[in-house]
């Protein structure tokens, strides 16, 4: 484990303009998400106060179903993970893991700003517990995961082009432990997600309610 975390280190040190590179996509991504909240129309921005408001009213109620919202957060946090691992063994995943990470970085812009819209200052304190830390650590892990992804479709599509051979076996044993240290990490962050935020966001409105 010592190892694999050194190496890890220094591959992002060898890999960090495409790191920078990710994380000027993922703030694009976030800014883009937080101004298109501004350009809804009136009916739009209702159908968004709405849900904001019966999420906390179910939170403050306990109504919240724990078990449906662990299901439904782990198919889709780590079904993301595994699409991006997936299509970095293919040639044809270049262009699509920027465009998931762009995506994925939208949504949590837009539900940001939705959530300090509708709640003023009061956002201001829910929107922090809604995305530290957990959303900044999926961030960060579908960041690491999409620079392996692309250096290694990259590879792939370079040797299909130039016809030559590389060490494809030694390179997808590593690109597999990415992956398995990105789904540990991920599932610690899930926890977090469905049990403890919850608590962090209801402790915040009742405190300024």
């Amino acid at each position: 484990m010592r190892n694999f975390l050194s190496n890890l280190k220094s591959n992002i040190r060898i890999n960090k303009n495409l790191f920078v590179f990710l994380l000027v996509i993922v703030m694009v991504g976030i800014a883009s998400g937080s101004i298109f909240v501004t350009l809804l129309n009136d009916n739009d921005k209702l159908v968004v106060s709405e849900y904001l408001n019966n999420f906390l009213n179910n939170l403050n109620n306990n109504n919240l179903n724990y078990e449906i919202t662990l299901i439904n957060t782990i198919v889709f946090t780590l079904g993301l993970a595994l699409l991006i691992w997936f299509l970095g063994i293919s040639v044809i995943g270049f262009l699509l893991i920027l465009i998931i990470l762009f995506v994925k970085s939208f949504s949590l812009g837009f539900s940001i700003a939705s959530i300090i819209i509708n709640f003023n200052f009061k956002g201001i304190l829910i929107s922090l517990a809604y995305v530290i830390p957990h959303h900044v650590i999926n961030l960060m892990i579908y960041i690491l995961l999409s620079s392996y992804a692309l250096i290694l479709s990259y590879k792939l599509i370079n040797s299909f082009i130039k016809k030559k051979n590389f060490d494809f076996k030694n390179i997808f044993n590593k690109y597999l432990y990415i992956l398995c240290f990105s789904l540990i990490i991920l599932l610690f962050s899930i926890l977090y997600e469905v049990y403890l935020s919850p608590l962090l966001i209801k402790f915040i409105v009742s405190i300024l309610t």
